[in-house]
C-alpha cells in the first residue's frame, strides 16, 4: 500500500447556486423548493408539510422575497363556506423557479463531466 492510498487525497467540485442583487441573498434552492411544492400542492400548508417546515416558516420565506424583488410570486384565495381555500404561483414565481432550476441543472452536468480529481 502506498502512501497516497493511505492519504487519500481525491478532492470533488461542489458548490451552492443562490440569486443576489447588490450583493445580498435573494433565492436559492430552499426558496425554489417551498415555491415548487406550493405549485405541486396548491397550497402553502400542503407544500409546507412535504417539505418538512411550517406554513409560518415557508410564507415568511415567500413574502421576504416578495418584498426584496417587489413582485408577487404566490396568489393565495379563500375557498367556500367550508374551506378549500388554496395558493398558486404566479407567472413571475414560476419563471424565476424555472430560470433558477435550468442554471442549476446545467452547473450539475458541468460538476458530472469533471467527476473528481486525485493530488
Amino acid at each position: 500500500m502506498s502512501k497516497k492510498d493511505d492519504n487519500n487525497q481525491d478532492l470533488k467540485s461542489n458548490y451552492k447556486l443562490w440569486f443576489e442583487r447588490d450583493g445580498e441573498y435573494i433565492f436559492g434552492p430552499g426558496a425554489c423548493a417551498i415555491l415548487k411544492a406550493i405549485h405541486e400542492e396548491g397550497t402553502i400548508t400542503k407544500g409546507a408539510q412535504v417539505l418538512g417546515m411550517s406554513y409560518r416558516y415557508a410564507w415568511g420565506v415567500i413574502k421576504k422575497i416578495e418584498k426584496k424583488l417587489g413582485i408577487k410570486l404566490v396568489e393565495t384565495y379563500k375557498g367556500g363556506t367550508v374551506g378549500g381555500g388554496g395558493a398558486r404561483v404566479t407567472e413571475e414565481g414560476l419563471r424565476l423557479v424555472e430560470t433558477f432550476s435550468k442554471l442549476n441543472d446545467e452547473f450539475n452536468a458541468v460538476l458530472r463531466k469533471t467527476d473528481s480529481i486525485s493530488l
